[in-house]
């Protein structure tokens, strides 16, 4: 019989079960996750209480709410910088900076047309945004789908707010011949990530603040082309220094305002606007990921 005790209980988890014959990968992590997880809860010496608090916390985190209807699950693992450390370990520095996807990702956003209008905001000082999309040979990628998603200009995804449409500032556009997307928006503002839940409470209680710098979203595709997502950040935002998903590396872009009359015309807005450019990188698909 096998005797469970201080000294032997990682070791009797670990060798439960068929040793990574069924899935080698899943028992390479968990063979490490286990130890981890043993040695973190003899470390704090973790009571019955603190164990049920952790309980619950993860089970409130994983319901749905109106301000994130998949769970904080994802957001949880943004704000403890886990996400962020994936994209590090597995961003090869070559192509365009890799970066979050965050919580708020909703697939199969409507299709618009070069130069069409992300959303709708009449508040929002306007924002045209255009770039080219290149290989890492400086060649242009033609038809490379550009899928967008930003809030609004009061810091709110359209899934956060019953004011807005469905579809809000998201949006597929897709490269012209020489690799160009041009569309229009609104110069995004920082936000605070939804804090009514147990992420939130984590937050409070840690004395962290819950801001994001203004940012946007971009997953960047083309056939025989690595994927992109990754995310701009306005020059400015107060929090670029301190973004509480710790997203923030280089991807910062300077917004230039257009006031005088002549390029309202010629832009046909009524105030001030600001216009951005920035290119991005896709790396190709290499034989091994092809395989996978």
């Amino acid at each position: 019989m096998q005797k469970i005790a201080l000294d032997t209980i990682t070791q009797a988890v670990i060798n439960h079960g068929d040793r990574g014959k069924s899935h080698p990968r899943l028992y390479e992590i968990y063979t490490s996750l286990i130890p981890h997880l043993h040695d973190f809860v003899r470390e704090v010496n973790l009571t019955e209480s603190e164990l049920q608090q952790g309980r619950n916390f993860l089970n409130q985190a994983s319901h749905h709410t109106q301000e994130i209807p998949t769970g904080e699950i994802h957001l949880l693992t943004d704000l403890l910088g886990i996400s962020e450390l994936v994209e590090l370990l597995h961003d090869a520095h070559r192509g365009t900076e890799s970066n979050l996807e965050g919580p708020l990702y909703v697939p199969n956003a409507p299709e618009r047309q070069m130069g069409d209008r992300l959303g709708i905001d009449a508040e929002g000082d306007a924002l045209f945004l255009s770039g080219r999309v290149f290989n890492l040979n400086g060649q242009p990628i033609a038809n490379a789908v550009i899928d967008v998603w930003q809030p609004n200009s009061k810091g709110l995804y359209d899934i956060q707010d019953p004011s807005q449409p469905l579809g809000n500032f998201r949006g597929r556009f897709k490269t012209n011949e020489s690799g160009k997307y041009m569309f229009e928006t609104v110069v995004p503002i920082g936000y605070k990530v939804p804090a009514s839940g147990p992420s939130g409470e984590l937050l409070r209680l840690l004395g962290r603040h819950p801001w994001r710098a203004a940012h946007i979203h971009f997953k960047v595709s083309a056939p025989e082309y690595t994927s992109l997502t990754t995310q701009i950040f306005i020059a400015g935002d107060p929090h670029l220094n301190s973004d509480t998903t710790f997203a923030v590396r280089s991807m910062i872009v300077e917004l230039q305002k257009h006031e005088a009359l002549d390029e309202l015309k010629a832009r046909n807005q009524s105030k001030q606007f600001y216009t951005t450019e920035f290119d991005f990188v896709l790396k190709p698909v290499t034989l091994s990921s092809r395989e996978l």
